[in-house]
């Protein structure tokens, strides 16, 4: 195998495939997304997963596929994802690490929201639970890491942030993330047609809104 060919890992029903990169991931997404045989197509941060129908398709024909399909040459469409703009509130209530995180980045605590609000953003991938994700800076960033005690609860909406990653949670939950503010945005609705709000792939803007905007969020923007 050459180095740069990716790794393949074949099971029953399932294909692991490891990539170099993320944008080595949308690619796959996008060349997998086209070929119904596929049951499901999982990305991570720098691999791949594909569920195939063992009745249908045999493991070492479904390898065949994903080598066929496969394209390290094949450009990304610029407009394949979306840009979302997510409203986040940094009121210290609702960010209880706001001073931790400012003074990891050595900024002032005022600055951080419109700091943390100008950096682009892109969904690296869900996971963790349903609709949680988990977002990578187009910019770097000093390190930060994660708090030395978890929490037992963090709200839903939450932002986490750990350096040139950050995260969204999506209901509430244990979790580890030093926590700079909260969206009043719903990530995850079983009731819509794409319960998702975000995919991996979309461009995320966040956008700062006072505490009484975020306390007043009308139900229906949710939808």
């Amino acid at each position: 195998m050459v180095d740069d060919e990716p790794a393949i890992h074949a099971c029953d029903d399932w294909i692991s495939i490891t990539l170099p990169n993320w944008e080595a991931v949308l690619a796959a997404q996008i060349a997998f997304s086209t070929d119904s045989r596929w049951i499901e197509i999982v990305p991570g941060l720098d691999s791949i997963a594909v569920q195939f129908d063992p009745a249908l398709v045999s493991p070492d024909d479904a390898v065949n596929m994903v080598r066929y399909q496969l394209d390290p040459a094949a450009p990304l469409p610029k407009d394949f994802h979306n840009l979302i703009t997510i409203p986040v509130c940094y009121d210290e209530e609702l960010a209880p690490d706001l001073d931790y995180v400012a003074g990891k980045l050595e900024i002032a605590v005022e600055t951080l929201p419109s700091w943390h609000a100008s950096r682009p953003q892109r969904v690296a991938m869900l996971g963790f639970m349903p609709g949680f994700a988990y977002l990578e800076s187009m910019e770097s960033c000093p390190a930060i890491g994660r708090l030395e005690n978890p929490r037992q609860l963090v709200k839903a909406g939450s932002i986490g942030i750990i350096g040139r990653q950050s995260c969204i949670y999506s209901f509430d939950s244990p979790g580890g993330w030093p926590i700079i503010g909260r969206t009043p945005v719903r990530l995850f609705d079983p009731s819509r047609n794409q319960p998702t709000l975000l995919s991996p792939g979309d461009s995320v803007r966040f956008e700062p809104i006072s505490k009484d905007a975020f306390d007043n969020w009308p139900l229906e923007a949710n939808k």
